[in-house]
């Protein structure tokens, strides 16, 4: 059945890119080479084909260590991709190989310093006229740690916590607190530059240095001197986003310091629904006097999509795939699985109920992203929004903001 969704407004899609797809069998059931998910030419036609399509941004996954099925440790598994291309490397990528496609590069800032990660995303997004952003991420595995010469504590969660968000939010605080300073550096150092700091060489005059600050940016635990060497103006800083799971911690650190929120409502795994996740995120703007008018505040939710032509399809494709990896998939938010018209019309509740759109993880990479696709085409259209990714996130929250 092919019906037209009762959306009011275009949401946000999003299309979060793994190697393979999500699912640890994706790479078997494609037929595809390791190596091939290493490769400029996988990633580049991958980029095009999404590029010409309604969808507004991809996000790239970073890696500290290899993936695992383990949470304690690295495990021995040979079956499963294990690897990732730097995020940084894939965003510079799609910058050069798309036109209008937002794209957001995670990176970790438990151990990372806060300069190298401002000027690599300011860099990327001066270069492609405002359409890159970050995915701040923290560090949720303490053997992450022993890959950094100068590592930050983390907190080791128990293995009776690692299903409850309200547990790991209260153990891994720290790590959180210690995120939301280094995004206030972040944006201290994308505000170093004011407008009309890069002059235009008259008089063979390069920059007005009395436009670019040197001040310390200071936060409770840290200092940072300006100015980034990068010329930020104040139309082109980077979109921050962040993943929050239902509990108070992500939360906050998501409403005092993000552009955009991922969630992860669970209503099949425990109840919680996207009713249930609005009305937290809402409780802590309103705790941080957050106003969603003059700081927009675009909320996406997080869904794992296997997909079909039909929803019986959809199901067959999931059971071949957990047949392989051995084990029925699970994920840290909802799974979707079904038709591509059914999935409109789980965006289009999702949306009805105040979100601003989605954030979909491909099961499959070379069979649920065609599908997608096609059918987004076939219903909102070929995308006309050539903008900022900040414009493009911002127009859907206000249009939200200034209905309530």
């Amino acid at each position: 059945m092919n019906t037209t969704p009762s959306i009011h407004r275009s949401p946000i899609i999003g299309i979060a890119l793994e190697p393979a797809g999500w699912h640890p069998a994706a790479w078997r059931l494609q037929g595809i080479a390791p190596a091939e998910l290493f490769s400029a030419r996988y990633w580049s036609e991958l980029l095009r084909d999404i590029d010409s399509s309604v969808v507004d941004f991809v996000t790239f996954e970073e890696s500290i260590g290899l993936q695992s099925s383990d949470f304690r440790r690295i495990d021995d598994k040979e079956d499963q991709v294990r690897g990732r291309l730097s995020p940084v490397a894939l965003t510079a990528l799609a910058v050069f190989e798309t036109q209008r496609l937002g794209v957001i590069a995670t990176r970790n800032l438990t151990h990372s310093e806060p300069y190298s990660i401002a000027t690599e995303i300011a860099s990327l997004n001066l270069l492609s006229g405002g359409r890159v952003g970050l995915r701040a991420q923290v560090t949720s595995r303490s053997i992450d740690r022993r890959h950094f010469v100068r590592p930050q504590p983390v907190p080791e969660l128990k293995e009776s916590d690692i299903y409850f968000p309200e547990r790991i939010g209260t153990r891994l605080e720290p790590v959180f607190s210690s995120a939301t300073e280094s995004i206030e550096i972040l944006r201290g150092l994308w505000s170093t530059w004011s407008e009309g700091a890069l002059q235009e060489g008259a008089g063979g005059r390069f920059v007005d240095i009395d436009k670019i600050s040197d001040k310390l940016i200071v936060t409770k635990t840290f200092e940072v001197a300006g100015p980034l060497a990068i010329p930020v103006v104040e139309g082109l800083k980077p979109v921050v986003l962040a993943l929050a799971h239902h509990a108070q911690v992500p939360y906050r650190l998501a409403v005092a310091s993000a552009d955009a929120i991922l969630v992860t409502p669970t209503p099949s795994a425990n109840g919680v629904t996207i009713g249930d996740v609005l009305d937290a995120v809402n409780a802590e703007c309103d705790a941080v006097r957050r106003n969603l008018i003059d700081e927009p505040l675009a909320i996406l939710v997080d869904l794992v999509v296997f997909l079909g032509t039909t929803h019986c399809e959809a199901v067959q494709q999931k059971r071949a795939l957990d047949e392989l990896s051995g084990a029925p998939y699970s994920s840290d938010t909802d799974i979707f699985v079904g038709s591509v018209d059914e999935l409109i019309h789980r965006i289009d509740e999702l949306v009805s109920a105040g979100a601003h759109g989605v954030r979909l993880r491909p099961a499959v990479n070379g069979r649920d992203i065609p599908l997608v696709l096609e059918q987004l085409a076939a219903v909102f259209g070929a995308s006309t929004r050539v903008c900022t990714l900040r414009e493009r996130l911002q127009a859907a929250s206000l249009e939200t903001s200034a209905t309530k």
